[in-house]
């Protein structure tokens, strides 16, 4: 399956990564290495049983798996459905028949190890162990052809800084009175160039984590149990599956179905260019309608029988595409660019087997501008939506009104970012006094400050950390393709409507009535107000083929949207309509007040004179003049 007389190249999914990893205190506090997996993978596979959709994959249920793990079954969910946001696709929830079995998604056992393998790569030992070694690049050898980074820094370590839940840097101590990230102007100058070789450097470790432990990952994936028990040397004794990491220890057999369970971690990646995946031989329709090709019919290595881990791991470290990432800051107002997953020195990778979250549109570095994503800026060539980052902004108000699978706000000050509708994850991270307006399947926040999101989710909104001065609030805006998006994305108004029920995991705070606790409270009725989106129609600058190619997505089978259609509760809408009657009350005042001619002009220019000094300082008026650019084309 070469391409171009090229062996295949994969990629490590960013997802379980940047959308996975969960507060340790929350899960699993005492998993600080893989081989820590080992009694979990024991207890799953005792009470796992065959897929009802597919029986040669063994699967358990929620409850089963919140008593393997050891949590409460209320966290279990949790802990499953983040599973579920980042894996390959979606799970369908078992039809109501009669059974007797729940009506709820089943747990995939290789799934779920390799998702608690990827929570060990924050803790402190996973980390540790890869500096004592090195980087783990120098081990593998990969990304020598690039000119990969993954070398000592000026301090002679392999990675420097200390990495955060997601790999961004701990933000440093303030005082009381001092901003918790840095000062925000300073941040945004220096934090739009900077972030392209930390996020370089934080894939580099990423998958120099995931080959250096590829052994005790292969262990995971092995789900009979005699076979495993047979492994040689497995975890260091004592028939353990989990073999240990690095280039030493414990190797297990795999075949060729549990080498192709890796597409939780890793998928297949292709020059733009090369030909479709629908044209391979060895691309198949997996069961749940995703075209995919097989990461074993890709190694070349399964002509018959078992294959060694670590041959699986040399052809991967082989095949890994080259890390690269855009420095292109982009222009004065901000405009989208397309950063493909993976990129190489010689053509942009696309993903095969058409994982979401593969290529991504990115806004960074904006200040004090205005931006817009829409439809045709959205739609990839292929006819799949991509996902959206935005960071690094500041006094920003950000238009994405297009459906997505993953959006990411991160390290935003001061700014209003609308997110049209996000079908599988939505997070912001290390953002202050930012106003959030989404439409999501779910909403994760992690060590925010001062902010206000409102909310269409369908699953419980996740607090993450450190959060402080924090609202959630109903949906508050619309624009005219807004149902159509959501329809595209999978969500219905009807059954987004959890925003008021976060859950809090590794914050403190106690729960009451009004205080939702750790630094999470509800948006008082009173400051409840509607946002307008200032956009009406298409795209004025889409292509024609991203005009045409999102055409071909229903567009005018759906009237346009014409009011919020998602619920909000009474006391907001009694608290609207206090605000409406208001301002009716002092218009009719005004009208009513039998002024003079005169008098009548001198209110009337000290009212506009009120009305320009809000303009210029609340920075509505540059707005103006920005969306005017936009509306031009400029």
């Amino acid at each position: 399956m070469a391409v171009n007389g090229a062996g295949p190249m994969i990629a490590l999914r960013r997802e379980p990564f940047d959308f996975g990893i969960l507060p340790a205190s929350f899960l699993l506090p005492r998993a600080e290495s893989v081989a820590a997996l080992v009694p979990i993978q024991r207890r799953l596979l005792q009470c796992a049983h065959p897929s009802r959709h597919d029986p040669t994959k063994l699967v358990v249920s929620v409850a089963d798996a919140a008593q393997c793990m050891g949590i409460a079954p209320q966290h279990a969910e949790h802990v499953i459905d983040t599973m579920h946001a980042v894996a390959p696709a979606e799970p369908t929830p078992h039809p109501a028949e009669d059974d007797g079995l729940p009506n709820e998604p089943e747990v995939r056992v290789q799934h779920l190890l390799q998702f608690l393998f990827v929570q060990t790569f924050a803790r402190p030992h996973a980390q540790s162990s890869l500096r004592e070694n090195g980087s783990g690049l120098e081990l593998t050898g990969f990304h020598a052809e690039a000119g990969g980074g993954g070398g000592p820094d000026e301090t002679g370590n392999g990675i420097s800084g200390t990495l955060g839940t997601h790999g961004y840097p701990s933000p440093p101590r303030g005082g009381a009175n001092s901003s918790p990230h840095g000062s925000p102007a300073k941040r945004s100058r220096s934090a739009n160039g900077a972030h392209v070789e930390r996020d370089r450097r934080e894939d580099q470790l990423r998958e120099a984590f995931a080959v250096h432990h590829f052994n005790a990952l292969a262990g995971l994936l092995v789900e009979d149990e005699s076979r495993a028990n047979n492994a040689d040397g497995g975890g260091g004794g004592g028939g353990s599956f989990v073999g240990h990491g690095g280039h030493g220890g414990g190797v297990v057999q795999l075949t060729a179905s549990e080498v192709d369970a890796l597409d939780f971690m890793f998928r297949e990646v292709r020059p733009r260019g090369a030909g479709s995946i629908d044209d391979d031989d060895d691309a198949t329709d997996a069961t749940d309608g995703r075209r995919a090709g097989r990461l074993s019919a890709s190694t070349g290595l399964f002509a018959d029988g078992l294959v060694p881990s670590t041959a699986i791991r040399d052809w991967i470290a082989r095949s890994l595409a080259p890390v690269e990432r855009s420095s292109d800051p982009g222009s004065p107002l901000g405009s989208p660019r397309r950063v493909a997953g993976v990129l190489s020195g010689t053509g942009t990778h696309a993903p095969a087997s058409g994982d979401p979250g593969s290529t991504t549109i990115e806004v960074g570095g904006l200040h004090r501008g205005t931006r817009v994503v829409r439809e045709g800026d959205a739609q990839l060539c292929t006819g799949s939506s991509s996902s959206v980052v935005v960071r690094n902004c500041v006094d920003s108000v950000v238009y994405l009104l297009a459906p997505f699978q993953y959006a990411t706000v991160a390290n935003c000050v001061d700014c209003v970012v609308v997110v049209g509708a996000c079908a599988r994850a939505l997070r912001a991270e290390q953002c202050e006094r930012l106003t959030l307006i989404a439409a999501s399947k779910r909403f994760v926040s992690k060590m925010c400050h001062e902010c206000s999101f409102h909310l269409g989710v369908e699953r419980a909104p996740a607090f993450l950390g450190e959060n402080r001065g924090c609202h959630v609030a109903p949906y508050n805006t619309f624009y005219e393709q807004l149902e159509r998006h959501l329809e595209s994305a999978g969500l219905e108004a009807g059954r987004c409507a959890r925003w008021d029920c976060p859950v809090v995991l590794g914050g403190g705070g106690e729960d009451s009535t009004d205080r939702l606790g750790g630094g999470v409270d509800k948006l008082p009725a009173e400051k409840f107000s509607p946002f307008i989106v200032p956009f009406r129609g298409q795209n004025p600058n889409a292509s024609s083929s991203s005009s045409s190619s999102s055409g071909g997505q229903g567009q005018g089978t759906r009237p346009p949207t014409q009011a919020n259609p998602f619920a909000v509760p009474p006391e907001y809408v009694r608290a609207l309509d206090a605000k409406v009657k208001a301002v009716a009350s002092l218009r009719s005042a005004l009208r009513d007040a039998g002024l003079d001619e005169r008098s009548r002009r001198e209110l009337q220019a000290t009212i506009q004179a009120f009305f320009k000094e809000w303009l210029m300082t609340s920075g509505s008026m540059r707005q103006v003049y920005d969306l005017a650019r936009i509306e031009r084309g400029e």
